[in-house]
């Protein structure tokens, strides 16, 4: 049985598949942040896969609507946080515009790598990555971006969504 391809069809059945949830941080250069784009800024996603390994390439796409597309333009790195089960509020905070996001860098803790992009605090771990190509593709942009560091998590229980709600992943027995 097949269905006729429309967005509401294809929108249904994406929505089954699990996807990790990250949040996406970077930092602006100097002359592209303003009070409109500010100079730290990141923002939830689930449009995110190791490319390759070798050499360490991260694939990740964000919607030419969302206003997050901007910040993949205006920076040069970025990292991908792998939230944990734990951080649905922190994933509600950077899923919104950066205007409507009140006061989220301060209500979690963050710290800097060496390129100076925001790692938060609580994940399973980042990747720190230097954005080596930005492609439009349909009504997204396709950012590809080579690891420059792995940073460890405090956590191995990774918070994923799937069918429009958050989960947890609960590993079957090994038998």
């Amino acid at each position: 049985r097949s269905v006729v391809v429309d967005k509401e069809a294809i929108l249904s059945l994406a929505r089954t598949w699990a996807a990790t949830v990250t949040v996406v941080t970077a930092r602006r250069r100097p002359a592209a942040s303003t009070p409109e784009a500010p100079e730290v800024d990141g923002f939830t996603a689930t449009a995110f896969m190791m490319l390759s390994l070798e050499p360490p390439i991260l694939a990740l796409g964000v919607g030419r609507d969302s206003g997050a597309d901007d910040l993949l333009e205006d920076a040069d790195h970025l990292a991908v946080n792998l939230l944990s089960e734990g951080q649905v509020e922190l994933s509600h905070a950077f899923a919104r515009h950066h205007r409507d996001r009140g006061d989220a860098w301060e209500r979690f803790p963050w710290t800097l790598d060496v390129h100076g992009t925001p790692l938060l605090a609580g994940t399973t771990g980042a990747f720190s990555a230097r954005i080596i190509e930005r492609m439009e593709r349909g009504d997204h942009l396709l950012v590809l971006a080579e690891v420059t560091a792995i940073h460890p998590g405090d956590t191995e229980r990774t918070l994923v969504y799937q069918n429009r709600g958050y989960a947890r992943v609960t590993p079957f027995e090994r038998g």
